[in-house]
């Protein structure tokens, strides 16, 4: 059970709030956890970004020894490190299946750049 008290401002806007929105007695009940909910998802989030970071940060540390040493093979990075090298997508595509945020690619292979085409509609 969690108990806590709110400042009284913020918990009389929530209150009115809930009100307005839930007409029945669990409203409050069902706000408070979309509450923690989205709070969750938001931390999760930044987790993500921080993994993602972190991972981007890893290949750029080893790109030139990858491309040196394992062109044209599949690689994984997950926590910052290289988990696994692997002549198919099948074989490393188990490596770190856990991991938040993972870098799996083909050594060589370079992606399109994203290109903003600027489309533009003109109605007369």
């Amino acid at each position: 059970m969690l108990t806590m008290e709110l400042p009284k401002p913020l918990q009389q806007e929530f209150e009115q709030t809930v009100q307005q929105k839930f007409y029945d007695h669990d409203g409050m009940k069902r706000a408070v956890i979309e509450a923690i909910e989205l709070w969750l998802a938001t931390q999760r989030q930044h987790r993500i970004k921080a993994e993602a970071k972190t991972n981007n940060q890893a290949f750029e540390n080893i790109k030139a020894q990858l491309e040196r040493d394992c062109f044209g093979k599949w690689v994984v990075i997950a926590h910052g490190k290289l988990q696994g090298i692997g002549d198919s997508l099948k074989e490393v595509n188990q490596l770190a299946p856990e991991a938040p945020d993972r870098i799996v690619m083909q050594v060589g292979e370079h992606q399109p750049k994203e290109v903003d085409l600027g489309w533009q509609i003109a109605f007369d």
